[in-house]
């Protein structure tokens, strides 16, 4: 099997920490780099020990040198910068969120279908082996029946008008770049919610920056969950049971324990000794799937960022914030909503 030529778009901070653990992949190289200013590509190329950098998205896209491409823009260019991926035949790891909502994300991933090409949205919490154990220690029954989730993903972010997060331009806000976080966690474990409440503060600068959003399901589960830009918080989750429960150690989605607590308080602690933040498992993940000719990770399916683009829209058509080009529902097109909604549930 030949070794799959990797491409990064974007040379920001998680375009920094990814390439930055790259170095801990199985199997992979990392081939080329895009920035559409020249500074910022060859610093970055320097850096990382990059062989190709490129000053326009396009080129690198349609470079024969890579193979695979990793998107890490912000959240306004993903579904542009997927679709010219597809279109060149290039794999795409897409950072999440995957698109800016659900309708653009379907558009993409059936056009990945008709054209055959392996897309997968850059949940790379999925992969972290605490998650894993977490996922073994549930489906095992070690907690009894699981009962409710809470999940933080709450930091401090600039106030700048212009950065990304406050920009609703550029897609921002705290629901897509770190509530999305907790709803996955909710979501891998329950499934797409029945029941979907929120409590947003708009900030000033007209995007959300803190809420909490309460998920429920028709068989009685329950997920309370928090995104914040604007306070700081231990950020660990916790997952409760009929038996007991698991803690996910602080900052849950790249933590490397956890630990289980029984009725009687009794305590199993497990660490994973990996290096990095963790960014190098869904490259892993990506290098697996096409090496077995998969277009998607059965363990992030295309349904699962479907479900996760579907929650967060509901959350943001309840909070009434739209992202520019994006249709703003009509009341007869809510009480539709309702109604066509009503046929999804798992």
């Amino acid at each position: 099997m030949k070794t799959l030529r990797w491409g990064i778009i974007g040379t920001g901070q998680i375009a920094n920490a990814f390439a930055s653990d790259f170095r801990y992949v199985k199997s992979g190289e990392l081939r080329a780099v895009a920035s559409r200013n020249k500074a910022s590509a060859d610093a970055f190329s320097a850096k990382y020990d990059i062989e190709l950098a490129f000053v326009d998205y396009f080129s690198l896209i349609n470079s024969h040198e890579v193979d695979v491409i990793y998107i890490a823009t912000p959240h306004v260019h993903h579904y542009d910068l997927a679709k010219a991926c597809i279109l060149a035949g290039k794999a795409v790891l897409c950072e999440k969120p995957f698109t800016l909502n659900e309708a653009q994300a379907s558009e993409l991933y059936e056009l990945a279908e008709r054209h055959e090409v392996f897309v997968m949205e850059a949940m790379w919490t999925r992969f972290n082996p605490v998650i894993e154990q977490v996922l073994e220690w549930v489906e095992e029954g070690e907690i009894g029946h699981l009962q409710s989730i809470q999940a933080s993903f709450n930091f401090v972010a600039p106030t700048d008008r212009n950065h990304r997060l406050m920009n609703l331009e550029l897609g921002g806000g705290a629901l897509l770049d770190v509530g999305i976080y907790p709803v996955f966690l909710a979501q891998l474990f329950f499934g797409k919610p029945d029941f979907v409440q929120n409590q947003a503060v708009i900030g000033d600068t007209d995007v959300d920056v803190f809420e909490q959003i309460l998920l429920g399901w028709e068989n009685g589960q329950l997920a309370s969950l928090e995104a914040s830009l604007i306070s700081c918080h231990p950020n660990r989750a916790i997952l409760s049971g009929t038996k007991g429960y698991i803690e996910i150690d602080s900052e849950w989605f790249c933590a490397k324990s956890c630990r289980i607590v029984d009725e009687a308080k009794n305590e199993r602690a497990v660490e994973f000794d990996f290096p990095g933040m963790g960014y190098q498992f869904e490259v892993d993940e990506v290098n697996r799937c096409l090496e077995e000719g998969l277009l998607q990770s059965p363990n992030h399916s295309w349904q699962d960022s479907l479900a996760l683009l579907a929650t967060l829209d509901e959350v943001r058509q309840d909070m009434g914030l739209y992202y520019p080009g994006e249709e703003q529902p009509s009341h007869e097109d809510l009480e539709h909503h309702h109604h066509e909604h009503s046929h999804h549930k798992h």
